[in-house]
């Protein structure tokens, strides 16, 4: 049994002081997560987990 699922997930953020811009961090993404199983994000303070 799948407890957790995303599909298809796509974050912009704008980057830049004078002239924001978007930035793409995730593209069509997806993922899904069982019954049981232990699932984490690793990444460095500031990496928008």
């Amino acid at each position: 049994m799948i407890v957790v699922s995303a599909e298809r997930l796509t974050k912009d953020f704008l980057t830049g002081f004078w002239r924001p811009r978007p930035k793409r961090a995730l593209d069509g993404i997806s993922f899904s997560v069982p019954q049981g199983e232990v699932f984490g994000l690793l990444g460095p303070n500031g990496a928008g987990k």
